[in-house]
C-alpha cells in the first residue's frame, strides 16, 4: 500500500476535520500519516524528514507559506532520493495564490480525483541566492513568485497585521500604505535576454501568475517552461496602480511606459545605492544582490492544468 503524508498548518481552525476527512476518503487506498505544525518553519523540517524516511505522496495543507516551507524542505533532499515523490497542495490558507494558477480545490474529494486519475505535471522551482538582513549568503527556493521592492514591504505588513476582514482587504490596505511610504530605489538587472538600470517600484520574478491575494502580476508566467516571467514596474504611481487594478486582477497586461513584461532564463539583480528587500511566496527573506535561476521540471505535482 502506498504512503501519503499530510503536513497541516497548525493554526488552521479546521485542521482536525481535514485530518478526519483525509483519512475517510483516502484511508482505504493509502497508508496515511498526518503531521500538524506547531511552530514557524516546522513544515520545512517535517517535509525534509518525511522525504528522507520515504513517502509516495506529500501533501501540504495550508496556504502559500505552508507550500513554500514544504518545497524548501523537499529541496534539502538530493534529487536522486526524491525522483518518485509526488507533491500536492490542499489550499486552505488566506491567499492561496499558487493554487489559483494550478486550479486547485480545497476539497479532499478533488485531491482524491487528482490522485486516482494520475493528474501530475512537472513543476519548475525557482532558486534564489541572496543576502540575509545580517549580510549572510543564503539560498531559498520558491514555487510561486519572488519580488523585489514594494512587494516585500507589503508582505511584511500583511504578516504583521490583521486579516479579520479577509485577505483581499488586508493586502489592499497594506499595498496602499506601502505605496504611500515606499521610497523607490535603484537597481540593475542583468540577463541574456533583458537588462535594466533605474528606479524600481516592484520587480516580480515569477513561476506562477498570482500574488497578493488574487493579483495577476505575471499573466505571461508558465509553471513548467523553465523560464522566469519578469514584471517590472518602474516609476508607476499610486493613481496608475488604482486605475489599472481591475485589469491586473483579470490577468491583462498593463500598457504603461514604466511597465515591462519579459522572460529570462536566469538573472542577477543588484542594488545601486541602498539595497531593496526580497519577498518570496509571501515571506520577506532578505535583500539584494540576488541571483535567480529556474530549475526546470524539478518536482512532480498534482494538478489538472495542462502543461
Amino acid at each position: 500500500m502506498k504512503k501519503i503524508t499530510f503536513i497541516i498548518h497548525g493554526k488552521h481552525l479546521r485542521k482536525h476535520k481535514i485530518e478526519y476527512e483525509a483519512g475517510k476518503f483516502l484511508g482505504k487506498e493509502f497508508d496515511p500519516a498526518f503531521f500538524i505544525t506547531k511552530s514557524s518553519r516546522a513544515a520545512e523540517e517535517l517535509a525534509e524528514k518525511t522525504v528522507r524516511i520515504g513517502t509516495d505522496y506529500l501533501i501540504a495543507v495550508g496556504g502559500d507559506g505552508t507550500m513554500s516551507e514544504v518545497v524548501n524542505g523537499i529541496m534539502r533532499v538530493p534529487k536522486s532520493e526524491r525522483e518518485n515523490l509526488i507533491v500536492g497542495l490542499l489550499p486552505v490558507g488566506s491567499g492561496n495564490d499558487f493554487a489559483r494558477s494550478l486550479k486547485l480545490s480545497s476539497e479532499i474529494q478533488n485531491l482524491q480525483e487528482l490522485i486516482r486519475n494520475n493528474k501530475i505535471i512537472q513543476l519548475d522551482i525557482g532558486k534564489l541566492e541572496y543576502k540575509s538582513l545580517a549580510n549572510e549568503n543564503k539560498v531559498h527556493f520558491f514555487d510561486n513568485i519572488t519580488d523585489v521592492g514594494l512587494g516585500a514591504e507589503v508582505a511584511k505588513r500583511v504578516n504583521e497585521g490583521n486579516k479579520t476582514y479577509g485577505p483581499n482587504l488586508a493586502f489592499f490596505t497594506a499595498t496602499i500604505t506601502s505605496f504611500l511610504r515606499y521610497k523607490r530605489k535603484k537597481i540593475k538587472i542583468t540577463s541574456r535576454e533583458f537588462n535594466y538600470e533605474g528606479n524600481v517600484l516592484i520587480l516580480a520574478l515569477a513561476n506562477a501568475r498570482y500574488f497578493g491575494s488574487g493579483i495577476c502580476i505575471a499573466p505571461h508566467a508558465k509553471i513548467n517552461d523553465g523560464r522566469i516571467a519578469v514584471t517590472l514596474a518602474g516609476n508607476v504611481s499610486l493613481l496608475d496602480y488604482l486605475k489599472n487594478l481591475s485589469k491586473i486582477r483579470k490577468g491583462e497586461f498593463v500598457n504603461l511606459a514604466e511597465m515591462h513584461y519579459k522572460e529570462v532564463g536566469n538573472c542577477l539583480v543588484e542594488p545601486i545605492g541602498e539595497p531593496c528587500l526580497i519577498e518570496a511566496d509571501g515571506e520577506m527573506i532578505g535583500k539584494i544582490p540576488l541571483k535567480v535561476s529556474m530549475l526546470h521540471k524539478e518536482l512532480k505535482f498534482l494538478s489538472a492544468v495542462s502543461e
